[in-house]
């Protein structure tokens, strides 16, 4: 009896990936894939297309979509199903789970004629809870990776096998993708891969060997012209091999079912449990942005659902900000890539503004002022929303400003959407310091007199000499038009406590966009002498379609965002051709820093640095006597 061969790839690219990574992949790997399985119809592909793919695809490439309908048609390809936005179901709730597999199962019978059977896990983000989501939703089987299998304490075959497994009475079948085969398939030459194959399955009774990966594995991360060489050959062998069948993991079910009953822990690829620690919720913990964003589709979500029928649009928005590659990092910049998060809080704030406008949420036109824990770390944050725009404050992190939303339709941005600079187990260089304090705004600094832009770029050690940048605020007023935040630490030099301080914020709302009026006090103890700091960073919207670049202006010139400035001056400014100008501005003439937020993450090329925004920082040169004070107000206006 032969043994066979699930052949499983997996088409995806996320939200908001950028236009000019589209048009090359699809150039360089989407259309060869389609045109080899074309040349070699009569053997058996399993193919999946995420849902941001798949959307964006029937858009700008109509005819590629209509090959793989023609494929599925014909037989040659079995299409599974997924998610609608690519999303890793278990961190979503529970409703979202079933709208992503319902809206993706539409998607893919409108635009493939066909109702998937199996579904591609994103991420292979395996728990046990899925089975009622998957089985309710007419999803019968999986693809789940045998790392995942082998936590149960089985190996060996096993993993050859499908198995069925249950949750509150409800089932799925299960087939394992083989690590071993993911690593050599296709990176060593053709015979290689077909050798271990053959290998793998002899002398079993009716093994299945599954293969699932990237597409881009073909023509996008090595050569195409290398892809057609090594897909003809390892095709070919195929055709003629007698002890392996190519096979559609539903034909395969329907003639030899499944090999028992089993019960499988939470789990993923190999390299993502490396990743994230073992679970992939870990990611949500290590990084502030992934949090704020999962807290956002949350905070989202209620909306949307007192918003009731007639949004549909923002529903759509909705589920495709959950798509899960700006929710983590391994090898790909994930969280790190900015244009990636822009997307995530553009489809979320549409979301909000379409759901606010259903409900008349701003009915007399007031400030809506709530104290609400939006990030759930036990702890109160102030959440102030207008009908333009939203401004969310940390009271527990040093008042600071974390999220800044642009609501008006076309301009959706989160200006706040900076990213902090992480340890990370390849970033091990001596000149390398992780923030330690997250790269948002509104942050008061009491540095040294001998600070420099450098030492606040980079973290140099002991050069802030209070501890207010992280201290707790509390809201002491509130009135219609504007709040007030106060809080009280210590000045210190070489540990011992020299004065106590009090800073007081009055937060102002604009139009269009809201000013802090600061107050830095001596309240008791000696003189002191500092640099004070007021901070702020800013990201600018990219342009995700074109190459057309944004500036900032200070001093009346235009300079790039990669530029370094130090001056005197009262305004900072972003322009782009494609977005209104952000202006940040202090009532008087200060010390003016600007530098670009800079990461450096790990990619498939390497390591790179990823421009994250610009940071501006107002500065003051002060001696405060005991019961002496100074004072500065900035403004941030977007000049929609």
């Amino acid at each position: 009896m032969p043994g066979f061969y699930v052949f499983a790839i997996h088409f995806h690219q996320p939200t908001g990936q950028l236009k000019k990574i589209h048009e090359r992949v699809f150039e360089n790997s989407y259309k060869l894939l389609t045109d080899v399985f074309k040349e070699f119809s009569d053997l058996k592909f399993t193919i999946h297309v995420s849902g941001p793919l798949l959307l964006y695809a029937s858009e700008h490439y109509p005819d590629w979509v209509s090959e793989l309908a023609k494929l599925a048609d014909y037989g040659v390809a079995e299409i599974l199903g997924g998610s609608l936005g690519e999303a890793i179901l278990p961190i979503l709730p529970s409703g979202d789970r079933d709208l992503q597999l319902r809206e993706y199962a539409r998607l893919v019978e409108r635009l493939l004629g066909v109702k998937p059977r199996g579904m591609w896990l994103p991420e292979r983000i395996w728990e046990p809870d899925l089975v009622g989501y998957l089985a309710r939703n007419g999803v019968e089987y999986v693809l789940v990776d045998d790392s995942t299998l082998s936590r149960t304490g089985r190996g060996g075959n096993d993993s050859l096998y499908p198995w069925l497994t249950e949750d509150s009475g409800y089932s799925v079948k299960v087939f394992f993708i083989d690590t071993a085969l993911r690593y050599i398939l296709p990176w060593e030459p053709p015979e290689r891969v077909v050798g271990y194959m053959r290998e793998r399955v002899g002398g079993l009774e009716n093994p299945v060997l599954v293969w699932g990966s990237d597409a881009e594995k073909f023509g996008e991360w090595r050569d195409p012209g290398w892809a057609r060489w090594w897909l003809h050959g390892f095709l070919n062998h195929m055709r003629v091999e007698k002890s392996i069948q190519m096979v559609h993991p539903y034909e395969y079910l329907k003639e030899h079912g499944v090999r028992g009953l089993i019960y499988l822990p939470p789990g993923s690829y190999d390299k993502m449990l490396e990743w994230s620690g073992g679970f992939f919720r870990n990611f949500i913990v290590k990084y502030a942005e992934v949090n704020n964003m999962h807290k956002k589709m949350l905070w989202v979500r209620r909306k949307l659902l007192k918003a009731g029928e007639g949004v549909e649009d923002a529903w759509r928005s909705y589920l495709l900000a959950q798509c899960n590659d700006a929710y983590w990092h391994g090898l790909f910049g994930g969280v790190y890539l900015a244009h990636l998060r822009q997307a995530i809080y553009e489809n979320y704030i549409r979301a909000e503004r379409i759901a606010e406008e259903a409900l008349g949420y701003y009915r007399g036109g007031e400030a809506k002022i709530l104290l609400e824990d939006f990030d759930y770390d036990g702890l109160d944050e102030l959440i102030v929303e207008r009908e333009g725009y939203n401004l969310y404050i940390d009271l527990a992190d040093g008042g600071s400003i974390f999220e800044f939303d642009v609501k008006k339709k076309g301009l959706e941005h989160n200006l706040q959407d900076t990213m902090s600079r992480y340890k990370e187990p390849y970033l091990e260089e001596a000149w390398f310091k992780p923030d330690w304090y997250r790269r948002v705004s509104g942050r008061v600094h009491l540095w040294s007199t001998d600070t420099g832009l450098d030492d606040w770029l980079w973290n140099t050690p002991f050069r802030d000499l209070s501890d207010l940048a992280l201290a707790r605020f509390n809201l002491a007023y509130l009135d219609k038009e504007y709040l007030g935040l106060k809080s009280e630490g210590g000045f210190y030099v070489f540990g011992s406590k020299i004065a106590d301080i009090e800073v007081e914020k009055r937060v102002r709302l604009l139009e269009n966009g809201f000013a802090v009026d600061y107050a830095v006090r001596n309240v008791r103890g000696g003189s002191i002498r500092a640099r004070v700091g007021f901070e702020y960073h800013l990201a600018p919207k990219f342009d995700r379609y074109g190459d057309r670049e944004v500036h900032y202006k200070v001093g009346g010139e235009l300079r790039g965002l990669r530029e370094k400035f130090m001056g005197v001056g009262r305004s900072v400014e972003l322009v782009s051709e494609f977005y209104p100008s952000v202006e940040v501005s202090s009532n008087r003439e200060l010390n003016i820093w600007v530098a670009p937020l800079s990461t450096v993450a790990r990619t498939e090329k390497g390591l790179l640095e990823m421009l994250q925004g610009v940071g501006v920082q107002f500065l003051d040169d002060v001696e405060l006597a005991p019961g002496s004070e100074v004072k500065v107000s900035v403004e941030t206006r977007v000049k929609w």
